[in-house]
C-alpha cells in the first residue's frame, strides 16, 4: 500500500478519535452544571421546555438537565417542597399553594416564579347533550387533580353560577378514556388532553378557560430559592433559555407543533386544534395570580395567607429580574 496513503488514514484516525473525544468530553463534561426541571406529562403548555430540549439549548448553556415527569401540579409542587427540583413548569395555583406551605414552615425549599410559561390553554368539553351553562346542573365533570389550575377555575365558575356540579379527580391520562365510556359528563384538563376527546370521542368545548377568566396566567416557570442563592447565574441562563425557547413557537409554529407531537406522540390534527386555545407568553400576569390566589382562599385551598395579604404574597412570590 502507497506510505502516504497509510499515513493519510492514521492522520484521519486520530483526527477522527480526538473529536469523538472532544465531543463526547463536552457533554459529559465536569463543567457541565446539572439541574433538575419538574414538568407535567404531555402537557402542551409547557412546550417550551420540550423546545428547548429539542433544539439543544441547555446543552449549549453548558446544562445538563435531569427531567422529572408528573400527573398534576399538586403532585410535582410535592417533589418540589422535598427539594427534588430545582425548576418547575407548573399551574399558578399548585405554585401558589406550594409557597404558602413553605412560608407555613412546612418547607426550605421556596419556589420564586421567574417567568410566564403560558397564559389560558385549559378547555372545558362535554357531551353534546350539554349545550349551555344551566345543563351542567346535576353532571360529572371530570378534574385533574383537587388543587390544580382547572380544578380552581372550575370551582370557581360552579360558585359564581350557583350551579350544582360533582367534581371527579381522576388522572389526566384518564380522563377521555372516562368521558368516551360515558362516566363523566365532560371534564376540563390542559391541552392536549380536551383535543383528544374532541377528536376521538365526538366531545363539544362548551368554555375555555379564557370564556372563564380571560388571559389569566396558567402555567409559571419556578426556580427553588436555594438554587437562586447558590448559582442566580444558571437561573439567569435557564430563564434565557426558556424565553428563547417561547420566542421559537411563536416565531416557528409549524416546527414547534412537530415537536409537540413528539413528545406528545399525538396526531398533528389534534396538536392543531389544542395549539389555537394557548398563548406562549413569558410575561408573568401578576394581576391574574392575585385573582387566582384570592379565589383560593375563598374556596379553602389556602388557609395560611388572608386576602389582605394577597398583593405583598403576590408581589414577593414574581421575580422576573433574571431574563
Amino acid at each position: 500500500m502507497n506510505k502516504s496513503l497509510i499515513v493519510l488514514g492514521i492522520v484521519l484516525i486520530v483526527v477522527v478519535g480526538a473529536a469523538g473525544l472532544y465531543v463526547s468530553g463536552f457533554f459529559n463534561s465536569p463543567s457541565m452544571i446539572e439541574v433538575r426541571i419538574g414538568c407535567l406529562d404531555n402537557d402542551l403548555h409547557q412546550l417550551a421546555l420540550h423546545v428547548a430540549i429539542a433544539n439543544g439549548y441547555f446543552e449549549q448553556n453548558g446544562i445538563k438537565i435531569k427531567l422529572f415527569s408528573y400527573s398534576s401540579g399538586p403532585t410535582l409542587m410535592q417533589s418540589f417542597l422535598a427539594g427534588d427540583l430545582d425548576f418547575a413548569y407548573v399551574g399558578a395555583p399548585p405554585a401558589i399553594n406550594g409557597r404558602a406551605a413553605a412560608l407555613a414552615g412546612s418547607s426550605s425549599n421556596i419556589p420564586v416564579i421567574v417567568a410566564s410559561v403560558n397564559l389560558e390553554g385549559s378547555t372545558l368539553v362535554t357531551s353534546s347533550a350539554i349545550s349551555s351553562i344551566s345543563d351542567l346542573n346535576n353532571k360529572v365533570i371530570g378534574t385533574p387533580g383537587t388543587g390544580t389550575i382547572q380544578d380552581i377555575l372550575l370551582s370557581t365558575f360552579i360558585l359564581n353560577n350557583n350551579l350544582t356540579v360533582t367534581k371527579s379527580p381522576a388522572l389526566i391520562s384518564t380522563l377521555p378514556i372516562l368521558f368516551s365510556n360515558g362516566e363523566i359528563n365532560g371534564f376540563i384538563a390542559w391541552e392536549p388532553v380536551p383535543s383528544v376527546a374532541i377528536s376521538q370521542s365526538g366531545a363539544q368545548v362548551l368554555l375555555t378557560s379564557h370564556d372563564l377568566m380571560p388571559n389569566h396566567q396558567c402555567c409559571v416557570l419556578v426556580a427553588s430559592n436555594k438554587i437562586i442563592a447558590s448559582n442566580p447565574a444558571i437561573v439567569t441562563k435557564v430563564v434565557q433559555i426558556h424565553k428563547n425557547a417561547t420566542d421559537y413557537i411563536n416565531s416557528n409554529p409549524a416546527s414547534a407543533k412537530l415537536i409537540a407531537g413528539n413528545y406528545t406522540q399525538l396526531s398533528q390534527s389534534v396538536i392543531d386544534i389544542a395549539f389555537s386555545h394557548v398563548a406562549y407568553n413569558y410575561t408573568v400576569n401578576v394581576d391574574s395570580m392575585k385573582t387566582f390566589l384570592l379565589q383560593m382562599i375563598q374556596l379553602g385551598t389556602v388557609t395560611t395567607v388572608n386576602s389582605s395579604q394577597v398583593d405583598s404574597f403576590i408581589d414577593n412570590f414574581v421575580d422576573t429580574s433574571y431574563g
